[in-house]
């Protein structure tokens, strides 16, 4: 049988080895500052996978709608960028897919044109862009950016919690879903056609 002082020293290099492994801790607030600078790298390199598909977030039954205050469009190195803007920091449930039949209003059922030769629907719910007077909360229901992906969009709803948004688009291309809150924002990025 080997001696206690033997097993100290031994027990006090594993620990030490063991130590090495671990990863080094950090203050919250360096941690939020990196994960923030490697969320900006992911949406500024212009290159990335996305979708055609349908994307979906839904939001717990009986949830105030979201109030949708501005609606941003830019043009970034690939891609072009719809930012929804939202009062407070809560998101709505979104639905976002290419139409695969002709876009109509949701109040009269009226088909919408649009320029391009894709369109891309964008469902907020439960959301409004109308405040409790029934005032508009974003101006420009209707552009032309006439960017490299989106060459239209129209707001086609704002209707019983329902907003939606058309996106005419050159080709459908991939698109991405990005989140973000303090105050709530929906990113949408649009390949540009290669």
């Amino acid at each position: 049988m080997r001696p206690a002082a033997f097993h100290f020293p031994v027990a006090l290099l594993i620990l030490a080895a063991c130590r090495q492994n671990q990863p080094p801790r950090a203050d919250p607030a360096s941690v939020r500052g990196a994960e923030a600078a490697v969320v900006a790298t992911a949406q500024d390199t212009g290159t990335f996978a996305g979708t055609t598909g349908v994307v979906r977030r839904t939001r717990a039954p009986g949830a105030p709608p979201a109030i949708l205050r501005a609606v941003r469009v830019t043009d970034e190195a690939g891609y072009d960028r719809v930012s929804f803007l939202f009062a407070g920091d809560s998101l709505p449930g979104y639905h976002v897919e290419y139409a695969t039949r002709a876009v109509v209003r949701c109040g009269s059922g009226n088909p919408v044109s649009i320029a391009g030769t894709a369109r891309l629907l964008v469902r907020l719910e439960p959301a409004q862009a109308h405040d409790e007077r029934g005032n508009a909360t974003v101006g420009d229901r209707e552009r032309a950016p006439g960017l490299p992906a989106i060459k239209e969009m129209k707001l086609v709803c704002d209707f019983e919690g329902q907003v939606e948004w058309v996106l005419g688009v050159a080709a459908a291309t991939p698109y991405r879903i990005l989140e973000a809150a303090g105050p709530a924002r929906l990113t949408l990025d649009v390949r540009h056609a290669r």
